[in-house]
């Protein structure tokens, strides 16, 4: 009889805080803008082992989109509309295992992260990594003054991360 494979399921968020500057005044020749300060989103990623190549820099859908509507709307009643400027000011990326912990596996996995955002068909990179250490979480280097307000203001947006693996187990589901 041959032996069932467990599969072990790896979460890899990626959490992104946002600088945001809204455009208020009821009068166009008063018209100022104002920083809202911090929004904080997060995605989550999943694949499996054998769907990527090592040394290959391959594409990861989020498993959800984000939204800020509620959290623009809590910083003061705002709306996406009024949104003139935003970008990431922080990007962390983290494996947890919550069932297989010592399981050896860490970040060092990867040799290449790009975090993109994505509303529509308008993809923009706003974050990056190269080399890892088993430390998590892992800050990812910000793209400065990298604009995407654009994304935020069509409504719902996700994220793809572009993955490098240095070494993958194609028996793992890595989420």
């Amino acid at each position: 009889m041959k032996p069932t494979t467990a599969r072990k399921q790896i979460l890899l968020p990626i959490g992104v805080a946002l600088f945001l500057a809204a455009l208020v005044g009821c009068d166009t020749a008063t018209t100022d803008s104002i920083i809202l300060g911090d929004v904080r989103v997060d995605f989550e990623f999943e694949f499996d082992g054998s769907d990527l190549t090592v040394g290959q820099l391959q594409d990861v859908t989020s498993e959800q989109s984000a939204n800020i509507s509620s959290q623009l709307s809590a910083l003061g009643g705002f709306t996406l509309d009024e949104i003139v400027g935003g970008e990431v000011t922080e990007a962390s990326i983290e494996l947890v295992v919550p069932t297989f912990v010592g399981t050896g596996i860490d970040l060092r996995t990867f040799d290449d992260v790009i975090l993109q955002l994505r509303s529509g068909s308008t993809v923009r990179e706003v974050a990056s990594r190269s080399g890892f250490t088993s430390d998590e979480p892992a800050s990812l280097s910000v793209i400065r003054n990298r604009d995407v307000s654009t994304l935020l203001g069509g409504g719902s947006f996700d994220a793809i991360l572009q993955v490098n693996p240095a070494a993958l187990d194609a028996a793992e589901t890595y989420t």
